[in-house]
């Protein structure tokens, strides 16, 4: 009897299991529906790569908020290959104002992201369309 109601317990459990998962891939496909990632790659793991990264990241994000009008994300996605060689000039300036002439690439792709924390909420692991910037 005891062991009946373990297994009764663990099939439970595990039906809950799998039921969470595929509700947490449906809001991941939802999300990345919806929107664009944008990721910046650093030359490397250093504290100051990591800073001009985010310097490159701070800049582009700028130039969008100033430039792109869309509403929604095919608005959007065609602002982003429309604007792509404005885009690596962006990240090119933020380069060169700290004396660095390296090579940027910046392109579209779509590409797998971990679950990111930001301040004003979460976005679920999954393949996401991304605005790809490698220095």
């Amino acid at each position: 009897m005891k062991k009946r109601v373990v297994s009764l317990i663990l099939l439970a459990a595990s039906a809950l299991t799998v039921t969470l998962c595929a509700v947490l891939q449906a809001q991941s496909q939802r999300m990345a529906d919806k929107i664009i990632r944008l990721h910046v790659v650093a030359n490397s793991d250093t504290s100051a790569d990591q800073t001009v990264k985010l310097a490159v990241r701070d800049a582009v994000l700028a130039y969008a908020d100033v430039h792109c009008t869309a509403q929604d994300k095919p608005a959007a996605l065609r602002w982003a290959a429309e604007n792509l060689p404005a885009l690596e000039l962006t990240a090119r300036a933020v380069l060169a104002r700290r004396g660095i002439f390296s090579t940027v690439t910046v392109q579209l792709v779509e590409m797998y992201f971990d679950t990111t924390r930001y301040s004003t909420g979460i976005l679920p692991a999954g393949r996401y369309l991304a605005l790809r910037i490698d220095l």
